[in-house]
């Protein structure tokens, strides 16, 4: 019941004012009709009855034709309103979201025809996306396709020899490692996209989560014979979801390893103050360029198309949507061949 009275108490402006016509329209209807009971006693107490039915209809008849003009207007006006709501709405069913109503032209349902045009845009984006999806995926899984056919195409001639045939098997191994990372980057992408709060909180070491992230990567790192200092990482409790944080740390180290030439470096660091819990990347690697750095976060975007084949153009952009996510924000300080710094800032 209380529910109730709160929900009434907050109506909404639109509907006070369509309730407030439909009033004016009873009550016009209401005395229309008490007022011809009134003109009606009035009739039978001052003229005789030969007069009474005459009068009545001299007097009533003007007033119901006054009242009908009155009622139909005000029904014509409700009406336009809506016509102009169910059309708009008809389009949106048939797949134009396009379509936009003049607010101005609303009336009572000016915030109503704004609202509309709120969803016919968000509509309107969601279809963008969904085909910018569709366009990026199908390019981006076609080369690890047509790489592995090519390869088995190979393999199936019978002049090929063993040392060829094992280098076309590891390219093709190469490939469908590619294409697997590609479908779970996607899958990652869009459930983050639809995902507006952070599930499976809990308070665990972020300094321990980091240790533990640069191990899982040691044989890439281990392989270009890359230094990795860990010295700088501390233990800091963190609030947050871990399986969404590790998505983070893992892509920011793969990228430093990448692009981090053999004999490099990379610094991971982790600290905290007052509000906040920072942890930087740092690597001596190829750098970024200044037209990059304005793109690095974009789907699909490879700043260096030689590395192309080697990566897929959606870690940075999951990391950067994980830790919007998490209310938090990356900073990226690079210049070209002078390495780069990711640092990721959390609020506790």
């Amino acid at each position: 019941m209380r529910e109730k009275k709160r929900r009434l108490k907050k109506s909404n402006p639109t509907n006070k004012k369509i309730f407030f016509l439909l009033m004016l329209q009873s009550a016009i209807v209401v005395v229309a009709a008490l007022g011809s009971l009134f003109v009606s006693e009035l009739l039978v107490m001052h003229f005789d009855a030969a007069y009474v039915d005459l009068t009545f209809l001299a007097i009533v008849i003007p007033i119901a034709v006054v009242i009908g003009v009155i009622n139909y207007f005000i029904t014509k006006l409700i009406y336009r309103y809506v016509s102009l709501l169910a059309e708009g709405i008809g389009k949106v069913a048939q797949g134009d979201f396009s379509v936009r109503l003049d607010y101005r032209r609303g009336g009572p349902l000016a915030e109503v025809f704004g609202n509309f045009n709120k969803m016919c845009a968000e509509l309107s984006n969601v279809e963008i996306l969904k085909n910018e999806f569709l366009n990026d995926y199908a390019h981006e899984l076609r080369t690890p396709i047509t790489s592995i056919n090519g390869f088995a195409r190979l393999l199936l001639e019978s002049d090929v020899t063993e040392e060829e045939r094992r280098v076309y098997l590891e390219l093709i191994a190469d490939e469908s490692k590619r294409l697997a990372e590609l479908s779970n980057s996607t899958m990652m992408m869009a459930r983050l996209d639809s995902q507006t709060i952070v599930p499976d909180k809990k308070e665990y070491n972020l300094g321990e989560q980091l240790r533990r992230s640069v191990i899982l990567l040691s044989v890439d790192w281990g392989k270009k014979g890359l230094n990795v200092d860990g010295s700088e990482i501390k233990d800091v409790f963190y609030q947050g979801s871990e399986a969404l944080m590790q998505e983070v740390w893992c892509n920011l180290l793969s990228n430093a390893i990448k692009y981090t030439p053999k004999g490099g470096e990379i610094r991971v660091r982790v600290d905290e103050d007052a509000e906040n819990v920072i942890v930087s990347v740092a690597d001596t690697g190829e750098g970024i360029g200044e037209n990059a750095l304005r793109h690095i976060f974009e789907k699909y975007y490879q700043s260096d198309k030689s590395h192309a084949a080697k990566g897929l153009g959606l870690g940075l952009a999951i990391v950067d949507k994980i830790v919007k996510l998490c209310n938090g924000k990356i900073e990226v300080e690079s210049a070209p061949n002078e390495g780069s710094v990711f640092t990721v800032i959390l609020p506790k």
